[in-house]
């Protein structure tokens, strides 16, 4: 019965996931829209038995189960609607057809990493919560809330004066109370669906940039980081916190790099060594409002989330700023910065719906759940630091993270070699080959960013310790590096470089050189041929998606599309081809 439950839930994730893609007219390969829903599911689950203590619902089985499937159909009215003129395809033709090719030597890193998922979910499964926080708060919340049908339980009627993780986000809470009702005494399975989820979403990331070989390599040197692969089977709000705050990076540079369409910018290494001058500035607000609503999510989970978002709209007024001045100065010959009032309008206008979500999300964690609802209250204000003119904590502040969390053998054990390597990569990145892309550029300023917002977070409130607290914040700063070292030109290079020698070696191969969509550049490469950049035009003799002086296989044509019929039939050899019948045809 328990499975039956799970299995129930994930189609309720996948559908109400799902719904909310297709209302930001989302549009990505497979793999990230199974992935996205998934996780989006989860984040609406973890509202739902919120709301119903909300609105003083008694919390049981019926009443859980069938909320979740109202807000379900909520959710996709709007595809319930098309489906009178497309039918079923409505819910099918997103994903479209699933092009991954698998090759011998990711099977090694594949079988790690089912391993490691492996134990993660067991563990999730078998052993019981152990860590004090949850224990001292949304663990034993949630046990009461199963027994007595409400939140807001006798758990509060308990000398609490030891602690404060009874005042933390409904998040883990409810996640727990619903599997609970599930039939799993433990809960915690949530969490392996976050974790597959957002490993899967990495993997594909990896690999449309680097050579397989390499995309392995960095997920698992992310993966068996020790303290963040812990936290994938305990329940904290951590891990969950750096799911959504990474993935809300991720679209809001797709937002300001790709204009919106729905498919992943060009990275560097679809056209090696270029600094994407291709794409324009102004960006899609409706890309980067989903990214708000993935940063909303966030700051849902853990409040403190807000600072970072808010620190983040410069980057959207500025990108908007040079993307209206550019338009201006292409039309006009006149480079000056001066922006019209409409494009005053429209920058406040995507601020606005990029923070309104983290603004949503703290409010009703802070404000709502914690001041008003809560029988025991929480002053945050009491908790401010009183000498913030003196500035000589923030410095140490910033000096201890260095130290003991980033460098030093405490650092190794808890992030493993992933921040060295980082470190070696973007020095040698700096020395030899002295520029980074935009994308690049993103990632570095948003991990000095992170950085920079936890220093002074733990210098305002001095309960956001060194060793516990700021630690754990410190996992959003881990897949940030893993999304920078996608960007790094000598790891791009080397790609190249194994993509070249594994055509010499192999004859056919289908790596490096991805487009948006997953697809590759070169099918059935001869095995002295050339990788070509993708986007660019074919080589003279050559059809669309080839090598040069190289016929395309049949069927084949522009990577990440459909072929036209006929296609991969032009260039030079198809002329010759067409002469010769001529000549035969007169002979006959």
């Amino acid at each position: 019965m328990p499975i039956l439950i799970y299995l129930f839930l994930l189609v309720c994730y996948w559908l109400s996931g799902f719904g909310i893609l297709t209302l930001f007219r989302i549009r990505l390969k497979p793999a990230y829209m199974v992935t996205l829903a998934l996780l989006l599911g989860v984040a609406v689950a973890s509202f739902v038995p919120f709301l119903l203590q909300l609105l003083y619902i008694v919390i049981t089985g019926p009443t859980v189960f069938g909320a979740m499937v109202l807000v379900t159909l909520l959710l996709n009215i709007p595809s319930f609607l098309r489906m009178r003129e497309s039918g079923i395809s409505v819910f099918t033709r997103p994903f479209g057809p699933v092009r991954f090719r698998v090759r011998p030597y990711e099977i090694p890193y594949w079988l790690i990493i089912g391993f490691l998922i492996f134990v993660s979910v067991w563990r999730c499964y078998y052993l019981p919560p152990t860590s004090r926080d949850a224990l001292s708060g949304p663990e034993t919340i949630a046990e009461y809330t199963v027994r007595e049908q409400s939140m807001i339980n006798s758990f509060f009627g308990l000398d609490l004066s030891s602690t404060n993780n009874q005042f933390k986000s409904p998040f883990l809470v409810s996640l727990q109370v619903i599997y609970k009702l599930a039939g799993f005494p433990f809960g915690q399975v949530w969490l392996s669906v976050i974790f597959i989820s957002f490993t899967v979403f990495l993997y594909h990331f990896l690999r449309e940039r680097l050579h397989p070989v390499l995309a392995g390599l960095l997920l698992l040197l992310f993966m068996m980081t020790p303290e963040i692969y812990a936290y994938t089977f305990m329940i904290l709000y951590d891990y969950s916190n750096m799911v959504f705050f990474c993935l809300g990076l991720y679209f809001l540079w797709m937002g300001l790099s790709a204009g919106g369409t729905g498919s992943p910018p060009h990275a560097s290494v679809a056209t090696p060594g270029s600094n994407n001058s291709s794409l324009r500035y102004p960006g899609s607000p409706a890309m980067i409002s989903f990214a708000g609503l993935l940063l909303g999510i966030a700051t849902y989970i853990r409040s403190e989330t807000l600072i970072l978002v808010v620190l983040f709209l410069p980057v959207i007024f500025w990108a908007q700023w040079r993307g209206a001045a550019g338009d201006r100065a292409k039309a006009s010959g006149d480079n000056r910065l001066r922006v019209s009032g409409s494009v005053l309008k429209k920058m406040a206008l995507t601020g606005f719906f990029f923070l309104l979500p983290s603004l949503v999300g703290y409010y009703l964690t802070v404000p709502l759940y914690v001041g008003h609802y809560l029988p025991v209250h929480y002053d945050v204000g009491g908790l401010v630091n009183n000498h913030l003119s003196d500035w000589h904590p923030l410095l140490q502040r910033y000096g201890d993270i260095i130290r003991q969390l980033l460098l030093g053998t405490f650092a190794i054990h808890l992030w493993g070699y992933l921040f060295y390597i980082t470190c070696a990569l973007f020095v040698a990145d700096l020395v030899f080959v002295r520029r980074f892309s935009r994308e690049a550029r993103f990632w570095l300023y948003a991990i000095l960013l992170t950085y920079l917002a936890l220093g002074l977070l733990g210098f305002v409130f001095p309960l956001f310790n060194l060793t516990e607290t700021t630690k754990r914040a410190l996992f959003k700063i881990m897949p940030l590096l893993v999304f920078y070292l996608a960007n790094n030109e000598l790891l791009l290079r080397l790609s190249r470089w194994l993509a070249r020698w594994e055509i010499s070696r192999g004859g056919k191969v289908a790596v490096a050189g991805v487009v948006p969509g997953g697809a590759v550049t070169t099918k059935g490469a001869p095995a002295t041929g050339r990788l070509k950049a993708a986007g660019a035009p074919p080589a003279r003799g050559a059809g669309s998606g080839s090598t040069k002086g190289t016929p395309p296989a049949r069927g084949t044509g522009t990577p990440g599309t459909s072929p036209a019929r006929g296609a991969g039939t032009t260039g030079k050899n198809d002329g010759s081809s067409a002469g010769n019948s001529r000549k035969k045809n007169r002979k006959k």
